[in-house]
């Protein structure tokens, strides 16, 4: 049955082609493989809190602020203990401190700042503070926020570092007119400032020194109580916050790793996708809102909105380009349609062929008054092909004199193909008498036919003019197989085309047969 389909000549053209066929395929299974690379951005309200453990920082990169990063206030029965690497007193405070009598040193320093809430004297007691860029035109480069272990059920410790610029620090405790509010200590080097709760005071934190920050719950008994910070202008859990381009969460110990990478909703990452794989974001907005930090004893959730292009433990989330085709039903099937043609076209390379022969020779049998002027078309496209030693053309090649059955028989020894043309009149053409031809014992045509159907050559009809093919019962009984052969037609319009495809298939031994030249 394959060998059989390779008889048309555009598939055995094709066939030829399947080097292209095997390199097309795998280029389309490589582009396919390459479309799982690009993933869709992810919208991050959608995938809820992103939680750090203790070790693990959160790296908030390029944040976008008029000024303010971070804020936090402690309840009313809390405490807040903050330490700075290094800090000195913004020059506003030390005039402040001046003018109540209150001399301070100018000069960068370790310095601390404590404050205890005191039960029963109310909201006064509550303590906070501020972190804000320096500059408005000059951000930081990058927010690192650890969560420091060592932290109990009722105290929780987060260490803040910014690169690439200066923190002021704003350290306050709101004022209502109550005296008795509760003082707060300042240490800065080795100077001790006991300060009025109410007083302002700004630290200037140089870059790379970090400022830790113990902060002490209420001591009452409820499940699980937590240090809320709010980033940039915090509007709620569903809008606001610190805009960044960037954030990570760095692996730790039992606790795998996130990096976002700000996108436009909807995008595709191409070819930065390698850099995202290595942990490094491309160019990208400010798309990604840092909003809350809810600091508890054993971890942080950070609350985050926007679009980002994310990386979680070295996994890229979001849609990949090929399962976004899955899911446009014509799309996919034309895409399966290219991959499913290719790989036919690349099997014809296996497919067995019909067994080559050598063609001895070809006796073409016809009636004249039939189809004379198109055999002679045709007997010369043979002899241009073949050369004329191995054409036979039956009145021309019987000698005057020659018993015509031994004739026929010594022709069909040299020849392995007959080719019975048939034209429009063949079948109906009559004598003098009215009778077929065909239906004549001694007619020429069908002996021939005949004797080439008893000896096993392999006959074809040739069908020319537009006839049709004859059917078994329109045949004398000795003939009657040829009705079974497969015909092959020529047009006058494309006589030599099909003229070349009637000889290609000399070349081709049939799938069935016994004979000459045939299995």
């Amino acid at each position: 049955m394959f060998a059989s389909i390779l008889r048309y000549r555009w598939l055995r053209e094709l066939r030829a082609l399947w080097p292209w066929a095997v390199g097309l395929l795998l280029l389309a299974l490589a582009g396919q493989l390459a479309l799982t690379s690009p993933r869709t951005s992810v919208n991050l309200d959608s995938i809820g809190s992103l939680r750090a453990l203790p070790g693990q920082a959160i790296t908030l990169s390029h944040p976008v602020s008029d000024r303010v990063l971070v804020t936090y206030t402690s309840g009313r029965e809390g405490g807040l203990d903050l330490r700075f690497e290094q800090a000195r007193l913004a020059p506003e405070t030390l005039e402040l401190l001046r003018r109540v009598g209150i001399m301070a040193p100018a000069v960068e320093a370790p310095a601390s700042w404590i404050t205890r809430a005191e039960p029963g004297i109310g909201a006064e007691s509550m303590s906070s503070f501020e972190v804000a860029a320096v500059d408005s035109g000059k951000l930081p480069r990058t927010l690192l926020l650890r969560v420091l272990a060592g932290a109990t059920p009722r105290q929780v410790r987060l260490e803040l570092l910014a690169r690439g610029a200066p923190l002021e620090v704003t350290l306050a405790l709101p004022w209502t007119g109550d005296a008795h509010a509760p003082r707060k200590m300042l240490r800065l080097g080795e100077t001790e400032l006991l300060l009025p709760g109410a007083l302002p005071i700004k630290l200037l934190v140089p870059p790379e020194a970090s400022m830790r920050a113990i902060i002490s719950l209420p001591d009452k008994p409820q499940a699980s109580q937590s240090a809320d910070l709010e980033f940039g202008t915090f509007t709620g859990r569903e809008g606001g916050g610190l805009a960044v381009s960037a954030l990570g969460i760095e692996a730790a110990p039992g606790a795998g790793s996130l990096l976002a990478c700000g996108a436009p909703a909807g995008s595709l990452l191409w070819r930065a996708a390698g850099r995202l794989a290595a942990g490094d974001c491309p160019e990208s907005v400010g798309s990604i809102s840092v909003r809350s930090l809810e600091l508890r004893a054993d971890m942080a959730d950070l609350t985050v909105g926007g679009n980002a292009w994310v990386l979680k433990d070295g996994q890229p989330l979001g849609e990949d380009l090929l399962s976004r085709l899955r899911q446009q039903p014509v799309w996919w099937a034309l895409l399966l349609l290219v991959d499913g043609l290719l790989l036919l076209w690349a099997l014809l390379a296996i497919v067995p062929g019909p067994r080559r022969i050598t063609v001895r020779g070809v006796f073409i049998s016809y009636r004249r008054a039939d189809s004379g002027p198109r055999v002679g078309r045709l007997h010369d496209r043979l002899v241009a092909r073949l050369g004329a030693e191995r054409v036979f053309l039956d009145l021309e090649s019987i000698p005057a004199g020659e018993d015509f059955d031994r004739f026929i028989a010594d022709g069909l020894s040299r020849v392995d193909i007959v080719l019975a043309v048939i034209g429009p009149q063949w079948l109906e053409l009559r004598d003098e008498h009215g009778q077929r031809r065909l239906d004549a014992e001694s007619d020429l045509v069908r002996r021939e036919i005949a004797a080439a159907l008893l000896a096993g050559v392999r006959v074809i009809p040739v069908l020319v003019g537009g006839a049709p093919m004859p059917t078994a019962d329109q045949l004398p009984s000795d003939i009657a197989a040829l009705a079974g052969r497969n015909a092959m037609a020529i047009g006058d319009l494309k006589f030599l085309r099909d003229a070349d495809d009637l000889i290609d298939q000399f070349e081709y031994a049939p799938v069935h047969s016994t004979g000459n030249g045939t299995p």
